[in-house]
């Protein structure tokens, strides 16, 4: 299918011959004035991957927590095995044999595999020890490689996800579903679970992936169902379709002519693409905006989290930092924004040393930070989309007057910024708190980008964004670097890094272990790296 063939809502493949253990029909949910879900279906057949795809708020995790017991549908029917079910909570849920697993892992820190695995159940005959018994069994059958006896915070991210497979597993799961399972995976990884997947299906059990990643889900899934505004758009199989037909579905508005130029920039081209095929931005010759030099910072418990870091970013280059999820990048890009202290080490803007300034000296020499996490620390929530805009800028002679804050400016400033940022308030004055995630996220960026920084360091800028989102903030990456801006991109998305990145370092437990230019962004060496194989060993 092309993009150009617009299917009718509720158009769509059939499900394979063979039972269908799960059908959801006239899915409706609310919150308050936003309808969430409107008229949705969906189904599912024994023994498939099949891939949920949609842009950010189109409903899918929202469907799928109706399914787990999460929300209480306004209206509609789930069927499980072609009996009607009322699914009021998670047990009644895993009752039916439906489990979740979760884009955030819920699990105990300081527990084992086994207590994990078990909390909140029985435990079964033979207690721990035959629990353990059960989870090896299912871990070999299955290839989830974890130690039943392994605490859990020293589990990699990889292996904690295996744990929350294996939890559903063991009480007795028919029905799986994987809410983007892939976020904090290297490729190596990915590759394990997507094996792991393929036999957890050959004997019989149905997989829903929910995931932004095009790439993978047609890697992965038997069929794929696009959402959009609430409801199910169409269903496709894998073969009749191809990535930018899924992009196009997904970006809806967008026309089909576009719909090729979007999926490529959302990293639908292989990741090592050739040298000649990748877009160049000449930095070699441009003098250095931001040196960091021997970069010691704590974690928030006062371990070391970055020991000895050195990195150099010229005017006009965007520098990629990946990485797997824990290795310091919080940390580092903390630092680098001036709002964590820094233990030992240098870091300089433009020649001036900043390590253990006022955030304003970092504020005046042209550092801007898009956080990871927008809601904690992006905004004040209480306060107006206008603060926020305002936020760290409240000092600049462009908005004063006579020494005072000049308010009829500001708020002209703010009209003119939720314009330009495409921001959906209803009005300069209404709380930030108020705005779905993804205008959060325009605002957030808004407030760097307009103040046309010397350095900006991003982390995870469109974690959570739909395709169009995403391409936006693409676009405001490009301008702050090609006005010569130096830009730090930390991001756990390596297509995201190879489609924006000049270079690309890569962070392990605090330290850069490797460094690969713009056309040698091999995947599998860099998930080596990101695994923590050097490039000398």
């Amino acid at each position: 299918m092309t993009t150009a063939e617009q299917p009718r809502a509720g158009d769509g493949a059939s499900a394979p011959a063979g039972r269908v253990p799960l059908s959801m029909s006239g899915v409706t949910k609310s919150f308050g004035a936003v309808k969430a879900l409107v008229d949705a279906d969906f189904e599912l057949a024994a023994g498939e991957v099949h891939g949920l795809v949609g842009g950010n708020g189109a409903g899918k995790t929202t469907l799928m927590n109706v399914l787990y017991g999460l929300y209480r549908p306004d209206a509609g029917t789930i069927r499980v095995d072609g009996q009607e079910v009322h699914v009021r909570s998670p047990r009644d849920a895993i009752g039916l044999g439906i489990g979740m697993v979760h884009q955030h892992l819920l699990q105990v820190p300081a527990y084992t595999v086994v207590e994990n695995v078990v909390v909140g159940t029985s435990g079964g005959s033979g207690g721990l020890r035959g629990a353990s018994r059960r989870i090896a069994e299912l871990s070999d059958r299955f290839g989830l490689s974890v130690d039943p006896r392994a605490r859990t915070d020293r589990l990699s991210v990889g292996a904690r996800q295996r744990v929350e497979i294996l939890k559903v597993l063991y009480r007795g799961a028919r029905i799986v579903v994987l809410d983007e399972p892939t976020t904090n995976l290297t490729p190596q990884e990915v590759d394990a679970l997507f094996a792991s997947l393929r036999e957890i299906v050959a004997e019989g059990t149905s997989v829903v992936f929910i995931s932004h990643k095009v790439r993978e889900v047609l890697a992965i899934c038997d069929r794929i169902s696009v959402m959009r505004d609430g409801r199910r758009l169409t269903t496709v199989r894998r073969e009749e379709t191809d990535a930018a037909g899924v992009a196009g579905l997904m970006v809806g508005e967008l026309a089909a002519e576009q719909s090729t130029e979007v999926a490529a920039a959302l990293g639908l081209t292989p990741v090592g693409a050739a040298a000649s095929d990748a877009p160049e931005h000449p930095v070699a010759g441009s003098a250095v905006r931001l040196t960091v030099s021997g970069l010691e910072v704590d974690n928030d418990h006062g371990v070391p989290a970055l020991d000895g870091l050195e990195i150099a970013v010229r005017s006009g280059e965007v520098l990629g930092v990946a990485g797997v999820a824990g290795n310091g990048q919080v940390e580092l890009a903390e630092a680098l924004a001036g709002v964590r202290p820094v233990r030992s080490g240098s870091v300089t803007v433009d020649g001036t040393e900043l390590a253990g300034r006022p955030t304003q000296r970092w504020l005046s020499a042209g550092v801007a930070y898009v956080p990871e996490d927008r809601h904690r620390d992006g905004i004040l929530g209480a306060a107006s989309v206008t603060d926020n805009l305002l936020l760290g800028s409240q000092r600049s002679s462009a908005f004063r007057r006579a020494g005072l804050i000049d308010w009829r400016g500001v708020r002209e400033h703010a009209r003119r910024t939720i314009d330009r940022y495409s921001i959906r308030t209803p009005g300069p004055d209404a709380p930030a708190a108020n705005l779905s995630g993804g205008n959060i996220q325009r605002l957030v960026l808004a407030r760097a980008f307009e103040r046309e920084p010397s350095v900006l360091v991003l982390q995870n800028p469109t974690r959570g964004l739909d395709l169009r989102s995403t391409r936006f903030v693409y676009d405001r990456v490009e301008e702050a670097r090609d006005r010569g801006c130096a830009v730090v991109l930390i991001s756990e998305d390596l297509d995201e890094l190879s489609l924006l990145a000049d270079r690309m370092v890569v962070l392990y437990s605090g330290q850069v272990v490797g460094e690969r230019a713009r056309g040698d962004f091999d995947a599998y060496a860099l998930g080596r790296l990101m695994a923590g194989v050097r490039e000398d060993a």
